[in-house]
């Protein structure tokens, strides 16, 4: 137990630095010390530091179940019921405001289609031959951001992206630029391949793609399959890396995608 080892201590430490080494309030062990404390109400004490601790550590996000879960995790002895009590007489809570749905991009639009080219030329047989390009979304701590990505299908290699706090036309331009910027001198007929989201059916966006001499492809109607290489790179960058992990800001976002 830790006040044990304090008072076992005591004469050859620092109290205050003992307390801090083993996190607890030095008021809870003075109390248990004097005997001013019952063996529950000691109890409750240990377990308040754990969550105090705990919450912390996750910047006030958790709420009473997913404390108690990390607390489960390390074996203290602490219901879900009796977390919420001592909680409420911390006076912890949540910071978790409430979330919206990520937004998505209309495919029902007045844009039209591209055909899929891809089911013509199958694979590729070099580089620059096929761009796909996709977005997807990741949690920060003051909403969703989102990801935009170009892909040489060739070599797998992501080749451009950008973020932004919207999931518009100017989040997928910047993306393409990046990749255009990123190869230099690139040979007319590229085929660029993408959802059928109203953001790459987007008169702005195909005037960027005509601009760089390149072939538009869209995938089939409700066949998200057609462009499984970008949907099966954005599945491993988030089981693989990101997870649940929650982002404080866009700067620290940009960092981790960056590095990745």
């Amino acid at each position: 137990m830790k006040y044990e080892f304090i008072r076992n201590h005591a004469e050859e430490f620092d109290l205050n630095d003992l307390c801090e080494a083993l996190v607890v309030h030095r008021s809870g062990y003075t109390r248990w010390r004097d005997g001013n404390v019952s063996e529950r109400k000691l109890a409750d004490e240990i377990i308040k530091e754990a969550i105090l601790r705990i919450h912390d550590e996750a910047k006030g996000r958790y709420g009473h179940r997913p404390i108690h879960a990390h607390l489960k995790e390390e074996e203290v002895n602490c219901g879900r019921d009796r977390t919420l009590r001592l909680m409420n007489e911390l006076g912890v809570v949540s910071s978790q405001k409430k979330r919206f749905k990520p937004l998505g991009t209309d495919s029902n639009h007045s844009f039209g289609y591209s055909p899929n080219l891809l089911r013509e030329l199958g694979k590729p047989e070099k580089c620059d031959q096929v761009w796909v390009a996709d977005t997807t979304y990741l949690d920060c701590e003051n909403g969703w951001m989102y990801l935009a990505t170009v892909m040489d299908l060739y070599s797998r290699r992501i080749i451009g992206w950008s973020i932004s706090d919207r999931n518009n036309t100017a989040l997928i331009c910047e993306a393409l630029r990046a990749a255009v910027l990123n190869r230099g001198a690139i040979q007319p007929g590229i085929i660029h391949h993408s959802d059928r989201g109203s953001t790459y059916a987007s008169h702005e966006y195909r005037s960027l793609m005509a601009s760089e001499f390149m072939d538009s492809s869209m995938s089939a109607k409700g066949n998200c399959y057609d462009n499984a290489a970008m949907e099966s790179f954005y599945g491993r960058f988030k089981t693989s890396s990101v997870r649940r992990y929650q982002f404080s800001d866009e700067s620290e976002l940009r960092a981790y995608v960056f590095e990745y």
